[in-house]
């Protein structure tokens, strides 16, 4: 039987990073999946500062969408988190003849569509720690709209941890079979004319420290800053844009260690020298104070970089034997990690043949197979119902 997927593309923007890069990854492998159709529904111009009518995106092709089988592109003038989208989605789910819809964000969810519902919630950084969230204003919504989306949708994860805390906060036990783990670009490698780029247009000799995130606290970068100044030679190199809604903590750091000349701070480098940005690193540093899912992780591995990460429950569980693990607030073990895996070659080489055959697990089709599965399942049981 065939079912008519929506997907909620309003993420793919920007503005939304592992959101954005997981949605699209999730269309790709669910458009080449039979019996599945897709309505992908993206925004407007005004969700990142988009002109011409498309939303900003450098990062995914939105007409390439379009022409993908089976799978059809409808703009709708609404933002990923829109108060109107309360009345608004009913009838556009019933123009487009959906038979369940996903969000991928769970903020864009909203009750009473007319049909079942998957909400992905990646993770609850936000519940965890105060100073996470933009304001105490922004945490309190944010936390009033999520318990709302709890009641109403079927709740999805990326991760085990993330069920548990979803369970912690919300008191919502996420079913096993909606535990779908992102899975990971099986291509990224190292590339002679993207290097070339990297050396060019940003500067990039091999051979650094990698980090790769959005710049915000819960990404615990500036402990990164600290530990590269008790690693003499060793240099920085910090991939991802800054949140205005944060006070930026790695600036003053640079300046408070004196290594300015050491670490290079890059907002965005384009999607096609990912690869070669992970394989020309020494080694990948993941810091984070809690994560959804980590995805940076198995990226590294896949281009056959090392990975030192937080030992926090849910990189554990990405990471799995793979990596190294290290106290997410300690920048002298930081430092010690660092430079043991600098001058370690046989440590090095071992983990990088572990974290290559870890990171081979994690498909896009793999996560796509059980999120239509798990769209079958809501689907029939909506029927059924509606039998009764």
């Amino acid at each position: 039987m065939t079912v008519r997927i929506g997907i909620d593309g309003r993420v793919l923007t920007d503005r939304y990073h592992g959101i954005g890069r997981v949605t699209h990854e999730l269309i790709l492998a669910m458009s080449a999946t039979p019996g599945v159709e897709l309505v992908v529904f993206t925004g407007e111009a005004g969700e990142g500062g988009g002109a011409g009518g498309k939303p900003a995106c450098r990062r995914f092709d939105l007409d390439l969408l379009a022409m993908l089988p089976g799978v059809e592109v409808v703009p709708v003038p609404l933002r990923a988190v829109d108060v109107r989208q309360l009345w608004r989605w009913r009838p556009l789910l019933r123009g487009a003849m959906v038979d369940v819809m996903v969000f991928p964000y769970h903020l864009g969810a909203a009750p009473l569509l007319g049909c079942p519902a998957v909400a992905l919630v990646h993770d609850c950084i936000l519940e965890t720690d105060p100073r996470f969230a933009p304001s105490p204003q922004v945490g309190l919504a944010y936390r009033m709209m999520t318990s709302l989306v709890a009641r109403t949708a079927t709740i999805a994860t990326v991760s085990q941890a993330s069920a548990r805390e979803v369970e912690r906060f919300y008191g919502r036990r996420v079913h096993p079979g909606h535990v779908i783990g992102n899975g990971v670009d099986q291509g990224l490698r190292d590339d002679p004319g993207a290097a070339r780029r990297l050396e060019r247009e940003f500067g990039l000799e091999p051979g650094y420290v990698l980090h790769v995130g959005a710049q915000r606290p819960h990404k615990n970068a500036a402990i990164l800053v600290e530990a590269i100044a008790r690693v003499p030679d060793a240099r920085l190199v910090l991939v991802g844009s800054a949140d205005e809604r944060f006070a930026d903590e790695v600036a003053p750091a640079i300046d408070r260690y004196g290594v300015a000349g050491r670490v290079t701070r890059l907002p965005f480098v384009p999607e096609e020298l990912l690869g070669t940005l992970y394989a020309r690193a020494r080694l990948l540093a993941y810091p984070s104070l809690v994560e959804g899912f980590g995805l940076p992780v198995l990226e590294a591995m896949v281009a056959r970089t090392p990975v030192i990460a937080s030992d926090v429950p849910v990189l554990r569980e990405v990471g799995g034997a793979a990596a190294l693990y290290v106290a997410p607030r300690r920048a002298e073990a930081w430092a010690a990690a660092i430079t043991r895996l600098l001058a370690d070659d046989d440590l090095r080489d071992g983990l990088v043949a572990a974290g290559a055959a870890h990171a081979s697990h994690f498909t896009w089709d793999a996560a796509a197979a059980r999120l239509v599965s798990a769209c079958h399942s809501l689907t029939g049981a909506y029927l059924a119902d509606a039998a009764r």
